[in-house]
């Protein structure tokens, strides 16, 4: 038996899952930001610690042979020596860092910065938080430790060692890409010491054993190895079986990703600066994947259910239901913007606003939520366009996630044309970490191994050539509509 654990913004979930992939037990737990005031977006690393132990402590009342602990990136914990918080997390989506980018983008030069970490500038990225910390907060920086993210902190809790992997590591801008190793460079120009940093490693990397204090604490044996495992994003495609070059994982949640696999070479710096579409180390040495996503997916499907349709907490899939019988199979005569919390790739604009397009007397509110059914999946179809003129070839597309439904992927085929595949077991950010977990424990020779026992195929979604044409032809005009929006939405 594996757990996976995986360590989100609104939630931590474990899983239990065995040898064959079957999930035996999931235990979830839900939380928030603590505070939103002024773009500030901070969690409570502490609140984030009790949620971890008490899925662990929920899912593992049997003999468990390793816990693989993936999470969100960018996220900043300054932690004392014993590893407590000095003061909330500051998140990738909060608004502190931008003139700390600025010096840092004008120091090294763009171009430069992006070789180096295969990222596009953007003030998500911890570097520049850390930085923020120094510069306004500074007792809290000359108390700090380590700064952590997520991912090691917890590592840390559980087995009192440093370790981060790689795609964690090069979330912070401080990473080498090519080298594998925090770059002396940027952390010189950062005035950040290293030994302030946990020790990078290959996700699947053994951390060690639980710690005594840890196994007492969660009833679990402290034989249980504890194992480095990846960005969250990451873990979702492992969980899809998209293991090989050229397959690409759509995970469809509160935002919406795209991961897809590629050699370095494959995205080049150029691209990464046109499209904004970053590049990470994946498990396998060799192997890189795409960062790319749309900032608003399940979350804007909710605000529709919850503010036009009606739901409350209680009843949002009855809701979701009811709107989904309600949808015939025509496309709709709308365009939807869905940039209601700003925009992602290809525009990383956060004044960036939602439209809905082509209102009538005549529409309804079923048409309304099906548009942005359909404007979600545009946005996906221009992420996918811009993988393409990168240079990159997607072979395939499985998607997964908790926002998912029958009619949600079928016009996602339709809209983009191509074969979208599921897997059976949709919790395939856990379901990656077990897979790690099953090559650690010696169960299986490697990733792909594991990956082809443990994920089972679900069921595929081809597009229907008539409203497919329909799509494409409906994509020529949303490809206008934030460029022709641009304007008025910044000045609202």
């Amino acid at each position: 038996m594996y757990i996976g654990l995986d360590i989100g913004t609104s939630g931590t979930k474990a899983s239990l899952i065995d040898e064959n992939g079957t999930n035996i037990s999931t235990w979830q737990e839900s939380y928030g930001f603590c505070n939103t005031r002024n773009g500030y977006r901070e969690l409570d690393a502490v609140t984030v610690w009790n949620a971890v132990r008490t899925c662990l402590r929920a899912v593992g009342k049997t003999p468990v042979r390793t816990i693989t602990v993936s999470a969100l990136g960018e996220a900043v914990i300054p932690v004392d020596r014993k590893g407590n918080p000095l003061c909330k997390s500051i998140t990738g989506t909060d608004v502190r860092g931008a003139e700390q980018l600025s010096f840092l983008t004008s120091a090294v030069g763009e171009k430069r910065l992006c070789e180096m970490t295969g990222l596009n500038p953007s003030t998500i990225y911890s570097a520049n938080k850390i930085m923020w910390i120094k510069e306004e907060e500074r007792e809290v920086y000359d108390r700090a430790w380590k700064f952590m993210t997520f991912q090691d902190f917890v590592i840390y809790k559980l087995t009192g060692q440093t370790l981060i992997d790689y795609s964690m590591a090069s979330r912070t801008l401080l990473f080498d890409v090519e080298r594998k190793e925090w770059s002396k460079e940027l952390l010189a120009l950062c005035e950040i010491d290293e030994s302030r940093l946990s020790t990078p490693v290959i996700a699947g990397t053994c951390a060690g054993k639980l710690a005594l204090a840890a196994a007492r604490e969660l009833e679990i044996s402290e034989e249980t190895k504890v194992v480095a495992g990846t960005h969250d994003h990451i873990c979702n495609a492992i969980g899809c079986g998209v293991v090989r070059k050229g397959d690409c994982a759509n995970t469809v949640g509160t935002t919406e990703g795209l991961t897809a696999l590629l050699e370095r070479p494959q995205l080049r710096t150029e691209s990464i600066l046109k499209y904004q579409v970053s590049c990470e180390p994946f498990v396998l040495p060799s192997v890189y994947n795409t960062v790319a996503w749309n900032n608003t997916s399940g979350v804007l499907l909710k605000w529709f259910a919850k503010e036009l349709g009606g739901a409350g907490e209680t009843d949002l899939m009855e809701t979701y239901r009811r709107l989904g019988e309600a949808m015939d199979h025509t496309p709709t005569r709308l365009l939807a913007l869905p940039h209601f919390s700003g925009a992602a790739t290809p525009y990383m604009d956060q004044d960036a606003k939602g439209a809905i397009v082509g209102l009538t007397l005549g529409t309804t509110a079923v048409d309304i939520y099906k548009a942005l059914m359909e404007g979600i999946n545009f946005e996906l179809a221009l992420i996918l366009d811009c993988l393409k003129k990168s240079g990159l070839t997607v072979t395939g597309l499985t998607a997964t996630g908790g926002a998912l439904s029958k009619p949600l992927l079928q016009i996602k085929a339709d809209v983009l044309g191509m074969e979208v595949r599921t897997v059976k077991n949709r919790q395939t950010g856990t379901l990656g970490g077990a897979i790690l977990g099953a090559v650690v424990s010696g169960d299986y020779k490697n990733i792909s191994e594991a990956a082809e026992a443990m994920v089972k195929p679900g069921e595929s979604y081809e597009p229907e050539a008539k409203r497919s044409r329909f799509y494409q032809e409906k994509l020529s005009l949303y490809r206008e509509l934030y460029q022709s929006l641009i304007k008025i939405n910044h000045s609202l």
